[in-house]
């Protein structure tokens, strides 16, 4: 003898079953679908990508070198560059007066807390008895 609720709930298990299953199947054909359009997908991009390198490679290979003339500075409030023997010239360049310069030294107390050796401390650091270190 069965009850009624044994009923609904074999439908119910069955349906989700059914959901499942077609769920999995549905992954597995994308999966395999997907490999082959990936491919052409990818020659196609690689086809376009080259074109477009080349081209722009050919456009920069025929452009005449713009006059010296044209690169004078014309603000008068402009730094004058360095004369460093070897220095490039380039739109990313670190400035020299940068480089140059001295590196930023961190308080006793964040070198403590920052778990860097300790290097010798100069006259204008301060002690290590006077540094507070609570947060």
């Amino acid at each position: 003898m069965t009850t009624p609720g044994d009923i609904a709930l074999l439908i119910v298990l069955a349906a989700a079953l059914m959901a499942c299953a077609g769920y999995a199947a549905g992954r597995f054909h994308q999966r395999r679908q997907s490999g082959p359009d990936l491919r052409d997908a990818y020659k196609t991009g690689y086809d376009a990508a080259t074109r477009s390198v080349f081209s722009m490679a050919a456009r920069a290979a025929g452009r005449k070198p713009d006059s010296p003339d044209a690169d004078t500075d014309t603000d008068p409030d402009a730094p004058d560059a360095p004369d460093v023997p070897g220095q490039r010239e380039g739109r990313h360049a670190v400035p020299e007066e940068l480089v140059r310069a001295k590196t930023y030294r961190l308080p006793v107390d964040r070198v403590a807390r920052a778990k860097v050796p300790r290097q010798v401390e100069s006259a204008d650091d301060p002690a290590p008895s006077e540094v507070n270190t609570s947060p």
